[in-house]
């Protein structure tokens, strides 16, 4: 029964990942599709550029929640059985974490086309290390501030924690053992490739000079 309650809390996951939270900001506040206009996307990074820092930074930090809500509700609950699994003691804390990265990218609301991962991404990673979250911050305002590409801040940070997870699958954790490090770094590569793919056109851009500075 406990993995059913797994599921359930995984499929809760991707549907709150999946709620495309600057489409609604800018359909009730603006009357405006952002999907019409900027990149197109639904993410954080379109919804600053078509409606502002105000209504953008709204969407970035519901975006960032969604990553992180189910794995803060699991831990709430006081359940370990939902969260430790196995004869292992591995923390699937992360799987709900993709759960809602994949919900966020591919949202069952609006056909399955969203944005790009990563303040979802971001949210996860706040919820198992907040510290290296408040890395990834310090990572992505220093590149976005000398250079102004959020593509090229966003793929810094990706790369830059898919680095620390390698590395600390090599060192003993006060709170996830060795099996929970391979699994958070097959999680993390996961999400790194998704934030590369979904970047795919703006690298090209940026290779042609035609990348536009937020």
């Amino acid at each position: 029964m406990t993995y059913v309650y797994i599921g359930l809390l995984m499929l809760l996951s991707y549907l709150i990942g999946s709620i495309p939270s600057g489409l609604i900001i800018g359909k009730v506040f603006k009357k405006i599709d952002i999907r019409e206009h900027g990149s197109k996307s639904t993410g954080a990074t379109n919804t600053i550029r078509v409606l502002g820092f105000k209504f953008g930074i709204f969407a970035f930090a519901f975006d960032v929640l969604k990553g992180a809500f189910v794995i803060a509700l699991v831990f709430l609950m006081k359940d370990q059985s939902l969260y430790i699994v196995s004869q292992y003691n591995i923390t699937i804390s992360s799987i709900y974490g993709l759960a809602a990265v994949i919900g966020h990218v591919f949202p069952v609301y609006i056909k399955f086309k969203g944005g790009k991962a990563v303040a979802t991404s971001a949210g996860m990673i706040l919820a198992i290390e907040p510290w290296v979250a408040l890395a990834i911050i310090v990572v992505f305002l220093t590149v976005f501030l000398t250079t102004r590409y959020v593509s090229l801040a966003s793929t810094a940070c990706a790369v830059g924690v898919l680095v620390f997870f390698f590395i600390r699958i090599f060192f003993e954790h006060p709170f996830y053992n060795f099996a929970t490090r391979i699994m958070d770094l097959t999680i993390i590569t996961i999400l790194a490739s998704i934030i590369f793919v979904r970047h795919k056109t703006n690298y090209k851009r940026l290779r042609e000079g035609t990348e536009s500075k937020l």
